[in-house]
């Protein structure tokens, strides 16, 4: 799959951008509750299918291509929020965002609170805070 195409897809598929801070929270944290509700099965395939591409070259290049498009896409919308955004930036964003996944499919409330998922809102805060400082309002 040419990654060119999986970002149109995403323009198609995707919320709309958010224009703000508080829009980028909003959609980051309609992530992760997701992964807990409509989007379970769909992201437990996916992992499933992330660790059969360690053993399939041919299916890490099609996962290749949705990653990329996941990363550029997390990266337009803290664009598109306003914030001083750098591939560095946003890879950390994303990949901690991504990182929030396997713990919130698990469900187990000690290890929702050790990786600070009980409050989604607040982790995203958190995250963004850490990530953009003083460019980021922070944590209410």
């Amino acid at each position: 799959m040419d990654q060119a195409r999986v970002v149109e897809l995403y323009e198609g598929f995707a919320m709309p951008l958010p224009t703000d801070s508080e829009g980028l929270v909003a959609t980051m944290c309609a992530l992760p509750a997701d992964v807990t509700g409509a989007g379970r099965f769909r992201l437990l395939a996916y992992l499933e299918l992330q660790a059969e591409a360690a053993r399939k070259p041919w299916l890490s290049q099609i996962l290749d291509a949705i990653a990329v498009g996941d990363f550029a896409r997390f990266e337009q919308a803290q664009r598109s929020a306003g914030l001083p955004v750098t591939g560095e930036k946003a890879a950390l964003v994303t990949l901690t965002m991504h990182g929030a996944i396997p713990h919130l499919l698990v469900e187990e409330p000690r290890t929702l609170a050790a990786a600070g998922l009980v409050d989604l809102e607040r982790f995203v805060r958190s995250s963004l805070a850490a990530v953009y400082g003083e460019a980021f309002p922070g944590v209410s």
